[in-house]
């Protein structure tokens, strides 16, 4: 049996490229609930809030206390999307 070359090279680069079509239609993972929130709103009584941010894929947690007259932690407000 004999193999006709042209047909087996365009075979292969249609096959190459519906595989290389599929993925990049493919959505990329998200990652639903990585951050997690919990915060206690003192409701005009002494003392402050406190609220805590938490990744939940590096365990690293960002911790918020804003007193009456105060202000919180300088990295608290910061964007936390870095992936490392």
């Amino acid at each position: 049996m004999k193999i006709d070359i042209k047909s087996a090279v365009i075979g292969l680069a249609a096959g190459i490229l519906v595989t290389v079509g599929v993925g990049a239609t493919t959505p990329p993972i998200l990652r639903v609930g990585r951050y997690q929130i919990v915060s206690n709103a003192n409701n005009g009584g002494q003392g402050g809030s406190h609220a805590l941010i938490v990744d939940t894929v590096t365990g690293k947690v960002w911790v918020g206390y804003v007193p009456s007259s105060g202000k919180s932690d300088d990295d608290f407000l910061q964007p936390k999307t870095s992936d490392k």
